[in-house]
Parts: structure tokens; sequence; C-alpha cells
């Protein structure tokens, strides 16, 4: 019997070897990187320093701050209007190549300007998207490193589909264990670094997507309602917009927190509030209504300012693959380049001074 026990978890262990194996050569297309990541006492997670390859397919270069933007000094040149760019994977540029990211067509779009009107002055945006990121971590990142950069405006893209996610407890989790012993951590986190535990995690959401249309199914046959099977059959992310739920109480407090961090720096802030792309007339007739609201009203009670970038995407209602690739949830380089147009558009007439030189 033992024997036989030993011979079956070897298998077992061989197998799941060969599983991963498969997944690191085939998956990195579809999968995340989990070496990109290490972990950071204030945001949870930060991007390695220095770190190079492929993430989705796409080449990544991060610099030595830790951030995918060219190499930028903390002391800002004279004639610099400088911009800080907080956000997620949409401020980082996913699956897009950086200089197709929408911080970069900005700072593209206003230099080109600048020169087109003969000054000498020129416009610095910073990059400092990470893919996953939730307001409250880009609040921890603006209050501990961002703001050295000293920037003259901070803009915050707020991405309703994810940005009220609760990611607290988990990094409270890890750096309680972190303070044990950092190889406890470690230990811990282990199959967080596995692909073949990434694709259980993606099949498990679609297996969930696919009995919650059953259960809906069933529900319509019986004539009874089923609110929670129509939320995941329709992946349905407005659940956290509610007072008093965890994610979105975390929400406000990011955006109260950089709107302190700026105002204690001297900066502006502006917080740009990205659409749905997948499904423009769903996000337009159901969830823009029971979202924008509420962040604008959070809004409104700090001294930032507010851009809706819905009336801009809306002419792609209907076609949005004119704006992003087939079945996906960020845009392609043109969907960044509207986003970086309008976005350039907002900081010229508001924030850019005459007496740029």
């Amino acid at each position: 019997m033992l024997r036989n026990t030993l011979l079956l978890l070897g298998s077992v262990l061989v197998a799941l070897a060969l599983c991963e194996g498969y997944l690191r050569t085939r998956g990195s297309r579809i999968l995340p990187k989990p070496d990109l990541y290490q972990l950071d006492p204030d945001t949870g997670k930060r991007m390695k320093p220095g770190w190079t390859g492929t993430e989705f397919g796409t080449a990544i270069r991060i610099n030595s701050h830790g951030l995918r933007s060219p190499e930028t000094p903390r002391e800002k040149a004279d004639g610099t209007f400088r911009i800080l760019a907080l956000g997620d994977s949409w401020t980082f540029g996913f699956r897009m190549d950086e200089e197709d990211s929408y911080p970069r067509q900005l700072e593209r779009i206003l230099n080109e300007r600048l020169e087109a009107r003969g000054a000498s002055g020129r416009v610095e945006v910073i990059n400092s998207g990470v893919i996953g990121y939730s307001t409250f971590q880009e609040a921890a990142y603006f209050r501990t490193r961002g703001r050295h950069y000293s920037p003259d405006l901070v803009i915050i893209a707020f991405y309703p589909v994810n940005d009220a996610e609760d990611k607290s407890s988990r990094y409270v989790r890890y750096n309680r264990l972190h303070e044990i012993h950092p190889r406890l951590l470690d230990l811990y986190r282990l199959p967080r670094k596995l692909y073949l535990r990434q694709f259980i995690k993606g099949a498990r959401r679609a297996v969930k997507r696919r009995l919650a249309e059953l259960r809906l199914s069933l529900a319509e046959k019986l004539s009874y309602e089923d609110p929670g099977a129509q939320a995941i059959a329709e992946r349905d992310w407005t659940q956290p917009y509610r007072h008093g739920d965890g994610g979105w109480e975390l929400a406000q407090e990011g955006i109260q927190d950089i709107a302190e961090t700026a105002r204690g720096i001297g900066a502006r802030g502006l917080v740009v509030l990205l659409p749905d792309v997948v499904d423009l007339a769903r996000y337009e007739d159901l969830y823009h209504p029971r979202v924008a609201p509420l962040v604008r009203e959070q809004v409104s009670r700090t001294d930032l300012d507010w851009l809706d970038l819905l009336d801009h995407f809306r002419p792609f209602r209907g076609r949005e693959e004119a704006i992003r690739p087939e079945r996906r949830r960020h845009p392609n380089a043109d969907g960044y380049r509207l986003i970086a147009e309008v976005v350039a558009n907002t900081v010229e007439r508001r924030y850019l001074p005459p007496e740029l030189p």
C-alpha cells in the first residue's frame, strides 16, 4: 500500500510538473509572469526594478524605479511641466508597446503642440501604472514614492470595472507573514508563482459563469429570479458600488488620500473615469448610471477635477472592435490614442501654464 501510494503521488507530481512546463513554454501570451512583481509593504506589490521580458506576448522593460516608463530623475528640469499618471493596466498599457500606452502618447501630443507654437518648454509624463492596482494602491504609491517626482499634475485613471475591489486583506496577510520570516512568506506565496495555478483559476471562473448560466435557465423555467447568478453570468462588476461595501470604501479613501497628497506638494489632480469597452451600450445604459454618480460625488468632496470619457467613446458604441482587440477589456493603440487626445485637450486648457517658455 505504501509503495502504491508513493507511486501515485509521484505520478501526480510528474504530471503537474509537465503541465507547469507546458504552460510556461506555451502560455506566455495568455498568463501573467509571476516573477515581474515583488512584495511591497506600502502598495502590496510593485514591479521589480530593472525587470525585462515579455508579458502577454509584449516586450516589457521596467526602469530602475520599478516603473514602465523611461528613466526619469527625481529632480525636475527647469521649463518642464511634469505629469504623474496613476492607474492600473489601462495606464500601464496592457498588451501594448510602451510607446502606445496612453501616458506616452499623451506626452508626445502635448510636446508636439508646444513645439508647434514655438515653446521651448516640455511636458514629461511618468507612467506609474501597475497591472491589477486598485485606487487605494495608487494612493499608497503616490504618498510614498510618486510625490517625490514633484509633479505639477497627477492624473488618476479610474477604471470602474475593478478599481473598487478590496485586496487589502491579502497584502496585510503578506506583510504579517513577512514580519514573522521572509521565508515563510515565500513558502506561502509559492503556489501563486505557478502558471498551473493561474490556469486553474481562469478555468474555475469559466466554470462558475457556465453554472450561473444554467442557474438562470432553471430560474426562468421555474419563474423565479436569481440575481446572484445573473450578476455572475453577465459579469456585472457594479456590485461593490454601494455604501458600506469594503472595496468601495477603500476606493473613496484612496481618492481622498490622493487629493491630500497632491495638495501637500502643491500639485493639481484630475480623475479620469474610463469606460468599459467590452460593450459600450451596456456600459452607458446600465453600468455608467450606477457608478459614475458615486465616483463623481466622491471626487466633488475633494479639490480634484473630474473628466468622464463616456461622451468621447460613445461614437464607438456598437463598433468597439475599432478601439479594442476582439473580446478584450483593454483598448488597442487607437483606443489609447483617443484617451491621450481627450486628456491632452483638458491638460492644455486647464493646467499648462501660459508662461511655459
